[in-house]
């Protein structure tokens, strides 16, 4: 078993597993992630080694508070200074040019490097046993559901891994990416919205990449299970009636299935369940998983954007 209390002596082992050019994972308000120390390259290869993650693809520095991000940019202004004092600790990630210091190995081998705060006391906790910045994507196989809870990880990398136990995930969906390069632009959706952050620095652009860019998160097919998974609408959902497919239910009501799990209709309760809803489908057995769209509505914004990611072919 690699899944560890997050005692106060578990976590100066993490911190020093660390120090000596290591990886362990440890859970956030939004996902686990898979850490390393930022300025080593030879463990920042482990990471991408061990995720089997595409080398573009950048991860992002968790800092403990916002003075531990000149260590990582030249570039820090007053409007990071406003955001962060709305935001941090909590689900944004900043885009900023980074520090010569700052390998780009740590940044999918750009110029430009994904910061931000978490608001979880046992990342809190390990960053400050460690000292230093935490370079982290999401704990999982590249491209794969990502995990909520220290049991997903320990199914994705067995006993390579040890893993702070923080019990699920609360936000249950990876922070929103708010690139500063240029005029502002929201590279991914999350749980801090377009209003939240237009209400702080005025506009700021959103963007739906398709393609990889300085942001974590935003190849065309990404969040996926292995079980083929499709969108569908309510009356598609009240239509099933075969035991090979597995439904995330909303409205509708599957007749019958292989598994049918009842989403939550309101859509933090939906972010924070999602994930673990479709590893359950994915381990399910079945030969399709459906799932029924949510309403289209900004409040439901960064959850269309993982479905269509994790069902694009």
């Amino acid at each position: 078993m690699t899944i560890v209390s997050p005692s106060k002596e578990d976590v100066a082992a993490a911190a020093n597993t660390l120090r000596g050019g290591g990886v362990v994972a440890f859970p956030t308000e939004t996902v686990y992630g898979l850490g390393c120390d930022t300025f080593n390259v030879t463990a920042i290869q482990h990471v991408y080694d061990l995720k089997g993650r595409p080398k573009n693809n950048p991860t992002i520095a968790h800092v403990l508070e916002p003075s531990w991000a000149l260590k990582l940019t030249p570039k820090w202004d007053d409007q990071c200074e406003a955001l962060t004092e709305t935001f941090w600790p909590g689900p944004l990630t900043l885009v900023l040019p980074k520090s010569d210091s700052v390998p780009k190995e740590a940044c999918g081998g750009r110029d430009t490097i994904a910061i931000r705060c978490p608001k979880h006391e046992i990342a809190n906790e390990l960053l400050a046993a460690f000292g230093g910045p935490i370079s982290a994507p999401s704990a999982n196989k590249s491209g794969y559901i990502s995990p909520t809870t220290a049991e997903h990880v320990e199914c994705e990398f067995g006993g390579d891994v040890l893993v702070l136990n923080g019990g699920q995930c609360s936000g249950g969906i990876e922070s929103t990416v708010l690139s500063l390069i240029g005029e502002p632009a929201i590279l991914r959706p999350g749980t801090v919205s377009q209003k939240e952050i237009e209400a702080v620095i005025g506009c700021a652009r959103l963007l739906a990449p398709k393609n990889q860019t300085e942001s974590p998160g935003t190849a065309a097919k990404h969040y996926s299970p292995n079980t083929t998974t499709v969108l569908c609408c309510r009356e598609d959902v009240d239509a099933v009636n075969d035991p090979t497919t597995a439904v995330l239910q909303l409205d509708g009501n599957a007749t019958k299935s292989k598994l049918t799990i009842q989403m939550p209709s309101n859509p933090h309760e939906y972010a924070t369940n999602l994930y673990s809803a479709l590893r359950e489908a994915d381990a399910a057995g079945a030969c399709k998983i459906m799932i029924e769209l949510p309403p289209d509505t900004a409040e439901w914004f960064a959850i269309h954007d993982r479905l269509k990611r994790c069902t694009a072919s």
